[in-house]
């Protein structure tokens, strides 16, 4: 005969603490207990009741009688770490039931990882279009460290990372985390930080990160051309200012009406100066050119503004105004594609109804039909297209069709005595 342990219902089969938190368990069963014995890794196994209680682990619950084998673990400890188990004894059964639990006492991982791929000079300096492979690891955590990527303080897609691969250190159930990025560089990455960010409840705040910053060499990156420049005026000084982005920081040189002026020397008159280019940080300069007194032929100039560096040149054209910056120049993006889709839904709508007109639907339709009276042989005149602009097929006589399609109905003529 096989004799059956009543099932045993345990809430929280596993739990999470940090080192020092408090943390309780409950089995339970339909029937009254004998006796509520638990085992702890780390502690002795305890017998536990109502009236029993120590400095580690204490009863709690509404009483052996209501079935219910809780406890409380005053202080976790690092040691305490793994399976639980509580074993219940009752009358009616000669096996004891048993159920068990997991706890998962935090241990903080180590710092994450961050190892880069080398550029294609076989430096960690990078160059557009370079396929940048980074891998980041955290180990030794327990439970397994979540990683996240980002670049600045955007997060990365997920198209760019692999699955994470978990390892296993049995020995003091520790885990490991690996995963890797594979990105292709553009010019926007540059100067930001790549970095790979733990979370984990023993992190001190819940995460810590590693970062690199990312060096990426371009060439000057073109813009809108020509560059219009507002609200000069006749006589002043006048200085126009061109934002250049590039890696590194560019050579500038000004052409005005053939003659060349490189950065930090005058024209022949002395008048305009070259100012050396202003770095902004993160592969942004401003070049400047300066116009001591602005005349009207300088309005009428083309001013081109040579920029290169080791990855290649760009120029800009310029052209200057005494007149005001008109109103909404600088339009956006959001503007822009706004217009262009209403430019679109009329365009649409004209279509439509040009396409109505011609083919007689909707308004523009001929479906009535028309009786005339007020001619002398007492005729009916029908129109013989359908209000949707369809060839009617009982525009003849009603009664000479039958459902339709079906076969004309051929009747005599009956000769009426006029």
């Amino acid at each position: 005969m096989r004799i059956l342990s009543a099932q045993v219902d345990v809430d929280k089969r596993e739990q999470t603490v940090l080192v020092g938190d408090q943390v309780s368990y409950m089995c339970r069963v339909a029937v009254p207990l004998q006796y509520c014995r638990v085992e702890i890794p780390g502690l002795r196994s305890y017998n536990l009741n109502r009236g029993i209680s120590n400095a580690d682990v204490s009863y709690y619950g509404e009483g052996l009688d209501a079935g219910q084998c809780g406890f409380t673990v005053h202080r976790a400890k690092d040691d305490n770490n793994g399976e639980i188990k509580c074993t219940l004894g009752i009358a009616s059964e000669a096996q004891e039931s048993v159920g068990t639990m997991s706890l998962v006492v935090a241990r903080a991982p180590k710092l994450p990882e961050l190892d880069l791929s080398r550029g294609a000079d076989d430096l960690n300096v990078y160059k557009v279009d370079d396929v940048l492979r980074a891998t980041c690891v955290i180990r030794d955590g327990r439970p397994v460290a979540n990683i996240s990527w980002y670049l600045g303080d955007e997060l990365i897609d997920v198209g760019e990372l692999s699955m994470p691969t978990v390892v296993d250190l049995a020995k003091e159930n520790l885990q490991s985390k690996v995963q890797n990025l594979t990105r292709r560089l553009r010019a926007s990455d540059n100067a930001k930080f790549l970095k790979c960010v733990g979370y984990h409840p023993a992190y001190a705040g819940g995460q810590a990160e590693t970062k690199r910053r990312l060096d990426i060499k371009y060439p000057p990156l073109p813009q809108r051309q020509p560059i219009e420049e507002f609200g000069y005026e006749i006589g002043k000084t006048g200085v126009i200012n061109v934002t250049i982005q590039a890696n590194p920081k560019p050579t500038i040189e000004w052409t005005v009406n053939g003659q060349k002026i490189r950065e930090g020397s005058h024209d022949n008159t002395g008048i305009m100066e070259a100012e050396y280019a202003q770095d902004l940080g993160n592969g942004m300069f401003i070049a400047s050119l300066r116009i001591a007194r602005i005349s009207k032929q300088d309005t009428e100039k083309d001013y081109i503004l040579t920029a290169y560096n080791d990855q290649g040149s760009e120029d800009y054209r310029v052209k200057i105004s005494t007149n005001p910056e008109p109103k909404g120049y600088e339009i956006g993006v959001a503007a822009i594609v706004g217009i262009v889709v209403a430019i679109m839904f009329v365009i649409l709508i004209v279509s439509i109804l040009i396409f109505a007109k011609l083919n007689g639907r909707w308004c523009f339709s001929g479906g009535a039909t028309v009786i005339d009276y007020t001619g002398g042989d007492n005729q009916h005149h029908h129109s013989d297209l359908t209000s949707d602009g369809v060839d009617n097929p009982q525009h003849q006589v009603s009664t000479e069709y039958i459902n339709g399609n079906d076969l004309i109905k051929k009747d005599d003529k009956i000769n009426t005595a006029v």
